[in-house]
């Protein structure tokens, strides 16, 4: 239920045009996820002992702070990217008031 509610939301969002594709993709690729493990719970109890996991919730916590740490860093870029994008306008701005001023 939790993934379809995402799912929803997310595809709202991409509608309205708040949220861009590009970054829609990570979060429709999770929501599936979770739809799949909510669908086939014996998937994860597989996938627990693959990895050498005692408890289901274990993998669990490890995936989830594995996407949040994937999430951080994509922000990190993303951040990174508009700051050099920023100072990049600043300098733009800056000519275009000198030229003016002359």
């Amino acid at each position: 239920l939790l993934s379809v509610i995402l799912i929803t939301i997310i595809l709202k969002l991409v509608s309205k045009k708040k949220l861009p594709i590009k970054y829609s993709l990570f979060w429709l690729l999770s929501a599936s996820v979770v739809l799949l493990v909510g669908i086939f719970p014996n998937f994860i109890a597989k996938f627990t002992k693959i990895f050498g996991f005692e408890t289901s919730s274990s993998l669990i916590a490890c995936v989830i702070i594995g996407l949040l740490l994937l999430i951080t860093l994509l922000l990190t870029i993303i951040i990174s990217e508009q700051k050099r994008k920023i100072l990049l306008l600043i300098q733009e701005v800056s000519l275009l008031k000198e030229k003016i001023n002359k």
